[in-house]
């Protein structure tokens, strides 16, 4: 299940800027204080309540919200774009008493200078997503060729804006799969990691692989978002290879990385 609102919409785009697609890459409202928070929490029917009131307590105004919920996990991932330029709380403050809260499992707070194409999410559906990609399946070896370099190209972006934010690699990659769970990307686990040398993730129901049959590994755009995203990190070529696939009939996706 996935709920998405953004908070007066009219005010994020007004109008066309010459270019297009350009203003994707200007500061998003850069006289605001705007936040990005990702975070875990229980699988209660009352979990929103106190986040809610805790934002309308101190005049926290929320730009834009994914929550992800399935009625068999057992929690709940969300990524919110939080305005705080007019609030009472700052950041420090607000992210002390949202860990207080008793259905917060886990969470994390970026504070960047965010541009429109980061801030502004795009919901798309799973099978709106399945024809996408396999437009480019049926272009064959060019095809998931094309998918891969678009995950690592993208990888290799967000890691250069993470890296200097996190006190680790380990950190920033745990945020990585906190933030990509809270968007519906698949269920994460990092199950092992050696910082600049190695790495193992396990992932269920991967979005590229859910209902894919196929006799050798699928992912192409998260094995190469993650390589970019190591390789980044860690200064090193990294290679990633999917060990097992849910396309092919394994329980899980499970990827290794080495440099």
């Amino acid at each position: 299940m996935v709920y998405r609102m953004n908070y007066r919409p009219e005010t994020v785009f007004r109008g066309t800027p010459p270019g297009g697609g350009a203003m994707l890459r200007e500061r998003y409202f850069p006289e605001r204080k705007v936040v990005l928070i990702s975070f875990e929490l229980e699988d209660e029917s009352d979990y929103a309540l106190e986040p809610v009131k805790l934002f309308s307590k101190y005049g926290v105004k929320m730009l834009s919200c994914i929550v992800q919920s399935h009625p068999d996990r057992g929690a709940i991932h969300a990524s919110l774009f939080l305005d705080l330029t007019d609030s009472s709380i700052d950041k420090f403050d607000l992210l002390r008493e949202l860990k207080s809260l008793r259905h917060v499992k886990n969470i994390e707070l970026l504070d960047l200078p965010f541009t429109h194409g980061e801030a502004r999410l795009v919901v798309f559906t799973l099978e709106e997503m399945h024809d996408l990609f396999k437009v480019l399946r049926e272009l064959g070896g060019g095809g998931l060729a094309i998918m891969y370099h678009m995950g690592f190209r993208a990888g290799e972006a967000i890691a250069a804006r993470l890296s200097g934010y996190f006190e680790n690699g380990k950190k920033a990659l745990e945020y990585l799969l906190l933030y990509y769970e809270s968007l519906g990307h698949g269920r994460f686990k990092l199950k092992s990691y050696i910082d600049g040398v190695y790495c193992r993730i396990v992932v269920r129901e991967l979005v590229e692989c859910i209902d894919v049959n196929s006799d050798k590994p699928n992912s192409q755009i998260f094995r190469g978002m993650l390589a970019g995203f190591l390789s980044k990190l860690w200064g090193r070529e990294v290679k990633v290879v999917e060990m097992k696939c849910i396309a092919k009939g394994d329980p899980c996706c499970e990827f290794e990385a080495k440099v």
